[in-house]
């Protein structure tokens, strides 16, 4: 994926800080976003929606693909999804990280115990 986003599966959870869009609340499921977008889209495009538009949301379209510095075009299928990107945990640069160590914070007092038949 592209600047680490990942796709989002149908029934992941998303809750966003900033105004709604397509559905009513800022928690929703992939799926509800989908769903409210359809009808939308629908209103928009002016003539019948059919099962090949639906296919934009499901299993995808057939295409091509043309990417940069390639050769020549690549067959494919294409269809609208989320995708979100996790934000970048802060990692201290020391040993004493339990982030950057193999070590638990735990072992400390693992080697104050009496070690069994001692």
């Amino acid at each position: 994926m592209i600047s680490g986003f990942n796709r989002l599966e149908r029934e992941d959870v998303v809750s966003v800080y900033s105004s709604q869009i397509f559905v009513n609340n800022r928690t929703f499921t992939i799926n509800e976003f989908i769903s409210a977008m359809m009808p939308m889209i629908k209103d928009k495009s002016g003539t019948t929606w059919t099962e090949e538009k639906a296919n934009w949301f499901g299993e995808g379209i057939d295409c091509k693909l043309l990417k940069p510095g390639a050769k020549s075009w690549q067959r494919g299928k294409v269809r609208i999804t989320l995708e979100f990107c996790p934000e970048e945990l802060e990692v201290k640069d020391n040993n004493e990280s339990p982030l950057n160590s193999d070590n638990s914070p735990l072992d400390d007092i693992r080697q104050m115990m009496p070690k069994n038949g001692q």
